[in-house]
């Protein structure tokens, strides 16, 4: 480590261009990593703050929480396997619609319209979400939450919405915080109003059964689900049937696993143009009796000096970032995910600081020297 600090020192500008190009590429692996979260939370929020482990959904669904349309008859057969099975079911209405906003202008000075989710629930169950700013519904035929990241298109408390294709006007008394699906925010609402008031073109309907315990375990429960024309998926099953979700996190798993692997090795390039320059010097201190294993490990601690420190000032970067980013992108930091790209990206590095290893080994002191 003395040798590898002391060399770091000796030659500043060679090595901060080093660890300066070890920066900007991890600053853009976590950068779009974040990217990566942030939109697939804006996907599955909303399933998430269910705190739940099923959900039924129709056979004809294709295993689409859009497309399911339960009738009276499995909705009763979905509660009947709940109460069987001792859980707690919670019907869903979900549909997608366009919400408009009369007394609030959008940026071209026009009514506000917005895509939405509507999500019609019984108030007072399991699916009912916190409210994070305002009150809760008191009035359902008349009244909604919606998900807070509206409050940036102007939205506020007290404002009238009209879900288009209806003529029926409701108002927001509160917002939620991280309740968005597919990308869209959910506004929450009574399931029986929504079935009553809802634009009359998408014919509102009971879209899945959410239970509280996982049913898919139960080999007698999925068979009497199947029977009544259902199927039971995990929450987590029905994130990855959301459309382009799974497409989605893979094209940027590649993207971000491709983009260490790249720093990684060029850094190790790196290391091994510098080893090949320094032969007269590794040539002197072999004569001198260093021995070759001491250099070895010299050079893997320069290695990993310069990669912790480009990937650290990456990171920092990406945090203060975020700080600036507006609201409307979908940025979110993981620290796991994080983590485990730092380590990957120490890890390779230090693995391709290893091809100077057979340089150093084969290095003859009266050849160098000469």
């Amino acid at each position: 480590m003395f040798l590898a600090l002391r060399e770091i020192r000796h030659e500043p500008v060679r090595f901060t261009l080093i660890i300066s190009v070890i920066t900007l590429v991890a600053y853009l692996t976590f950068f779009l990593a974040s990217l990566a979260v942030g939109l697939a939370h804006r996907y599955r929020a909303g399933i998430d703050g269910w705190n739940t482990a099923s959900v039924a959904v129709t056979d004809a669904s294709n295993e689409n929480l859009s497309a399911s349309r339960l009738s009276d008859k499995q909705l009763n057969a979905a509660t009947a396997l709940a109460k069987d099975n001792g859980t707690t079911a919670s019907a869903l209405m979900s549909t997608a619609a366009v919400a408009q906003a009369p007394d609030v202008n959008d940026e071209d000075g026009e009514a506000l319209r917005e895509d939405v989710f509507a999500f019609g629930i019984d108030l007072d169950g399991q699916l009912s979400p916190p409210v994070a700013d305002g009150q809760t519904i008191s009035a359902p035929d008349s009244e909604v939450l919606v998900d807070d990241s509206l409050k940036s298109k102007g939205l506020a408390v007290g404002d009238t919405i009209r879900l288009l294709g209806s003529d029926h006007d409701w108002t927001v008394v509160g917002f939620t915080h991280d309740t968005t699906f597919q990308a869209a925010p959910v506004v929450t609402m009574d399931s029986q109003a929504l079935r009553q008031h809802g634009p009359t073109s998408l014919s509102p309907a009971v879209s899945a059964v959410v239970f509280t315990s996982d049913l898919t375990t139960d080999s007698k429960a999925t068979q009497s689900a199947k029977d009544a024309g259902l199927t039971i998926l995990t929450t987590e099953e029905l994130v990855r049937t959301l459309p382009g979700y799974s497409a989605q996190v893979l094209t940027f798993s590649l993207m971000i696993g491709s983009l260490i692997i790249i720093a990684s090795t060029v850094l190790g390039i790196f290391i091994y143009v510098l080893t090949l320059q320094k032969r007269p010097v590794l040539g002197i201190l072999k004569a001198r009796g260093v021995p070759t294993g001491y250099l070895i490990r010299s050079g893997c601690a320069q290695t990993l000096v310069l990669s912790v420190a480009g990937i650290g000032i990456g990171l920092l970067l990406t945090m203060a970032t975020s700080l600036v980013l507006p609201r409307a992108v979908p940025f979110r930091i993981s620290a796991p995910l994080d983590l485990l790209i730092v380590t990957a990206f120490i890890a390779i590095s230090v693995i391709g600081g290893f091809i100077s290893v057979r340089v150093i080994s084969r290095i003859d002191p009266v050849e160098a020297i000469s």
